[in-house]
């Protein structure tokens, strides 16, 4: 139907244009705190941007259901000011058949979430919190200060007397206890600095000393060097590997744990309030979408604008969202609240979906009516 595919053109492209602005602004704010943190270590800017580009999957979980439901109240506004769902709606057009173009765009959107909450936005915040770990833990080296012990995990400690204005550091001890098959070692230099080596930092000291004790003998090997490296990283030991929380799994991590374990049963009602979450945040989307249908197609259309029914259902919807992030915190201490949260979902979309229909429509407008009716009374009664 042309009408459909009008619609539908107009709903697709709103939607596009409001969610690529609110995710360059909230880009924009939540990305200050992952510059500050790769410029304080100053690790190289691709980090950056590698960061910023995992961060996208947690925004478009929000972005997309308010982008589609400003589009909605938008173009269907619009049209009705531009007389064009009157006259459709004069050519005998039922509620149904205006509302199938958002309806369908809401299906589309509904899928992309499910893809987003269940896979790739754990797996993305999982790789994000990674890299942040990672940051800290090797380019904290850049963080060094003056004056105080510097110590880098459990194994490694750094004093630096001071700091030149070209980076240099002068008057270092190094004490490195990361490898456990060998006694610790000791370092003295006059100077230094920290260089990349790839991605990974070392620090590169200059005329000094490395000072080893033999456990047998118990005599201290004393090595003079012109240049020594060290590198921050460890060993042959990497990184150990850290647990992922709730909102780093994925959906069938979620529902993969270990009963007999004393951890994995108190986590067992967070991780099934977080999977219960995953599956509804994307038909909220429906959700929402039918209570701005139902507010902007409901009762008669006005060529001046339908700004009453566009504020009712921009509150009707914060409403809802606020209700159901509510509901979502108190299910992770109470697993039962998430009745209420699954409720919360589908019952708009039921009631809604009934009050498109034309029985619906009458039995509403009646009760507005009549309410209308009883308030006038009052106020006449007042009057008098």
């Amino acid at each position: 139907m042309l009408v459909t595919r009008y619609l539908m053109k107009n709903l697709l492209s709103a939607t596009l244009f409001i969610a690529l602005t609110l995710t360059a602004v909230i880009w924009l704010t939540q990305s200050l705190k992952l510059l500050e943190l790769v410029a304080n270590s100053d690790a190289p800017p691709m980090l950056f941007i590698k960061l910023v580009a995992l961060s996208l999957p947690r925004f478009l979980e929000t972005i997309l259901p308010i982008s589609l439901v400003t589009a909605i109240l938008f173009v269907y506004n619009k049209m009705i000011m531009d007389n064009e769902l009157i006259v459709l709606r004069s050519c005998g057009v039922d509620q149904y058949a205006m509302a199938k173009p958002a309806l369908a765009v809401a299906a589309g959107i509904t899928l992309i979430l499910l893809c987003l909450t269940t896979y790739l936005s754990p797996m993305s915040f999982a790789a994000m919190q990674d890299l942040r770990d990672a940051i800290r833990n090797q380019y904290s080296a850049f963080l060094v200060r003056e004056g105080v012990f510097n110590t880098f995990g459990k194994d490694l400690t750094v004093y630096v007397r001071s700091r030149s204005e070209n980076g240099d550091l002068t008057g270092l001890v190094i004490h490195d206890t990361r490898d456990k098959s060998k006694p610790p070692v000791t370092i003295t230099a006059k100077r230094g600095r920290i260089a990349l080596n790839g991605d990974v930092p070392d620090i590169v000291v200059f005329d000094g000393l490395r000072q080893q004790m033999d456990d047998d003998t118990t005599v201290i090997t004393k090595l003079y060097f012109s240049r020594y490296t060290i590198e921050i990283n460890g060993l042959e030991n990497g990184p150990q590997r850290r647990s992922h929380d709730a909102g780093e799994r994925t959906l069938p991590e979620l529902f993969d744990y270990d009963a007999t374990d004393r951890k994995g049963r108190e986590t067992h009602d967070l991780f099934m309030a977080e999977a219960v979450n995953r599956l509804t945040t994307p038909f909220t989307t429906f959700s929402f979408s039918m209570v701005a249908l139902a507010s902007i197609l409901l009762g008669p259309f006005n060529r001046r604008g339908q700004s009453r029914k566009v504020l009712g259902a921009a509150v009707a919807v914060a409403a809802l969202a606020m209700l159901n992030a509510f509901i979502t915190n108190a299910a992770k201490k109470h697993l039962s609240a998430d009745i209420f949260l699954v409720t919360l979902t589908i019952a708009p979309i039921l009631f809604c979906a009934w009050s498109l229909h034309l029985v619906g429509e009458q039995r509403i407008m009646r009760a507005v009516r009549a309410w209308n009716a009883r308030l006038n009374r009052r106020w006449e009664g007042r009057s008098a």
